[in-house]
């Protein structure tokens, strides 16, 4: 068959969310880790907070470089199970062992410790690459309906939100449950049982989510020209900037916003609701988010977006940090920051087809891949800055937490993320391809595959 007989039919509910499940098992490594595993390395393991800097600076630099390298190679992969879905299989079980290991505590001694938090940090890293990366591809493959597209962005995203929120409800309560008093066994006791849960969820992902658009081979090209294109690609860079930025800013706060609620908050009784505030806010949000952006933009959705993150970082940074309800109120303002979680994959898509009509390539692969790899570059640096800052200000687990430690964690946690999210808005205002030309592209290249530039997978 020479190309699509008809554009796809709208996609059932049931696939859509089965979709949407791939990022809630993401969660149960990504979340964790995120979340708890700078505590983790600082009051467990025993390395000091500027080691940890240094360990998540590095080790998320040399997993990430290796992404665009795994996204060509996707893009060049051929079985008849597709170009993506395949990586899935292969990635799921090593993504699962390494969120074992990496919550296990060796007892080497404190060199030996760090060197095992290298190796295994490093490994987990590149085995989520290898999900994560077809993953986020998906959308853009198996389906041709671009409505479709915004629903999978969506439930992506409301399977991330949901996985947080579960996350941060479950895991101290469960580390603590499960340890006896252990912090260690509780760690990896509660990293085992998320990794039992997350297998099979995305195997079932992946035998489901079928690839009906096959990309004709002339549309591919090597890895240099297909780095060629996105780097003069302008509203692609511009997307990457800003997913850069905004992950610096929301992940990179992820990483120290627990010492913030435990060491300048101090009410123990209600760190877990702040902790999952903005996933509430985006789980409250999500199912009408494809609305909301279909009416409004991406592009002004992640601006007004962005004013809400940093309004929110602005109380709590200013604020009184121990009145529960003025707390409160600032952690929902800063949540309606969530309803921009599935516009940068949504923008990716729109800019990959924009390229194919422009330059007759396909570089979905590539791109996804260097988005991953911003999104690992900005968790790397958000995380690390936000370390080194508390270990400038003297913050050492077991020692006293004085007023001037704890104002450092207070600047780590709110006013450095306020500055990125400042900075992630610079790309979003050049960023010129509105929903309307998108429609268009796609409207465009839907006539092409007519005529025989793409053809189903059997």
């Amino acid at each position: 068959m020479d190309g699509l007989v008809k554009q796809c039919s709208k996609m059932s509910s049931l696939k859509v969310f089965t979709y949407g499940a791939g990022n809630f098992a993401s969660q149960l490594s990504w979340t964790m880790v995120s979340t708890y595993l700078a505590l983790f390395y600082t009051d467990v393991l025993g390395l000091e907070a500027a080691s940890v800097a240094l360990l998540l600076l590095l080790a998320k630099t040399i997993d990430a470089l290796c992404d665009p390298v795994l996204g060509a190679i996707m893009e060049r992969t051929d079985t008849r199970w597709g170009r993506f879905r395949p990586y899935m299989f292969i990635g799921a079980p090593l993504l699962v062992v390494f969120t074992i290991l990496t919550f296990t505590v060796p007892g080497f001694g404190s060199t030996m410790n760090l060197l095992y938090a290298y190796v295994t940090y490093i490994g987990l890293s590149i085995a989520y690459s290898v999900v994560n990366v077809p993953y986020t591809a998906l959308p853009a493959v198996i389906t041709d309906n671009k409505d479709d597209v915004n629903r999978l962005t969506a439930a992506n995203s409301m399977g991330m939100v949901l996985g947080m929120i579960i996350l941060n409800l479950c895991t101290l309560p469960l580390v603590t449950y499960l340890g006896q008093g252990n912090a260690s066994a509780g760690y990896q006791s509660t990293a085992t049982l998320y990794a039992v849960i997350a297998l099979p969820i995305f195997l079932i992902v992946a035998k489901f989510s079928k690839e009906v658009i096959k990309v004709n081979r002339k549309r591919q090209v090597s890895v240099r020209k297909s780095l060629k294109y996105i780097i003069y690609n302008k509203n692609l860079m511009m997307v990457l900037g800003y997913m850069i930025a905004s992950t610096i800013a929301s992940l990179g706060r992820i990483g120290v916003c627990v010492y913030f609620y435990i060491y300048v908050v101090k009410d123990m009784r209600f760190i877990t609701i702040f902790m999952v505030m903005q996933m509430i806010m985006g789980a409250i949000l999500m199912p009408f988010a494809p609305k909301i952006i279909g009416k409004f933009g991406k592009k002004s959705v992640c601006v007004v977006g962005n004013i809400f993150a940093m309004l929110g970082m602005a109380m709590m940074f200013f604020g009184p940090q121990t009145n529960i309800i003025y707390l409160f109120i600032s952690h929902i303002i800063y949540g309606l920051f969530s309803i921009t979680l599935p516009c940068g994959s949504g923008m990716l898509v729109d800019v990959v087809e924009e390229t194919e009509l422009k330059s007759k390539i396909r570089i979905d692969g590539t791109a996804f891949a260097l988005s991953n790899l911003g999104t690992k570059i900005g968790s790397a640096i958000g995380a690390s800055v936000g370390m080194m800052v508390i270990g400038l200000f003297g913050y050492a687990a077991g020692q006293e937490v004085t007023a001037h430690v704890a104002y450092g964690i207070n600047f780590a946690s709110n006013m450095v993320p306020l500055l990125f999210f400042a900075i992630s808005t610079i790309p979003l205002l050049i960023y010129d391809l509105t929903e309307k030309k998108a429609k268009n592209i796609h409207e465009e290249l839907q006539k092409e595959r007519e005529g025989s530039e793409t053809a189903p997978i059997m």
